[in-house]
């Protein structure tokens, strides 16, 4: 399901610092944005529910299972279907950036080709002065 997001640019960087480190060491994976966007989202949500549920407890700390993090991560980084759902926000981005592109083109075309029309300076018309006086 395509949705439209608008990520603050600390969030950004956030993500892309996770998604960076999961390119390093002897088997790198490639993770796309709106899955670590996911995987963040569910963590997140774990989280809070988990400090929601424990509000009574005199604790300030929010503890989450090692496992939850990692089944949350296998959930939506192989799974099949959100990748080709990505793939497919990715190639429709790309092909709505080439639209806006082209149109914005041909916008600033039509724009100087108005600009640059010059109309023919207008004649005092003669014959009305005389039938009017």
């Amino acid at each position: 399901m395509r949705r439209s997001l608008t990520v603050t640019p600390e969030n950004d960087k956030k993500i892309l610092l996770t998604k960076g480190r999961f390119l390093t060491g002897d088997t790198p994976l490639d993770i796309d944005y709106t899955t670590m966007v996911n995987i963040f989202i569910e963590l997140g949500h774990k989280v809070m529910t988990t400090a929601w549920n424990d509000s009574n407890s005199a604790s300030p700390n929010v503890i989450i299972d090692k496992n939850d993090i990692v089944e949350s991560f296998k959930k939506h980084a192989f799974n099949n279907e959100l990748k080709e759902e990505s793939v497919g926000d990715q190639v429709t981005e790309i092909i709505f950036k080439k639209l806006v592109e082209q149109s914005g083109i041909a916008q600033n075309q039509q724009a100087t080709q108005h600009q640059t029309i010059a109309l023919p300076p207008e004649k005092p018309d003669t014959k009305k002065q005389k039938y009017i006086s």
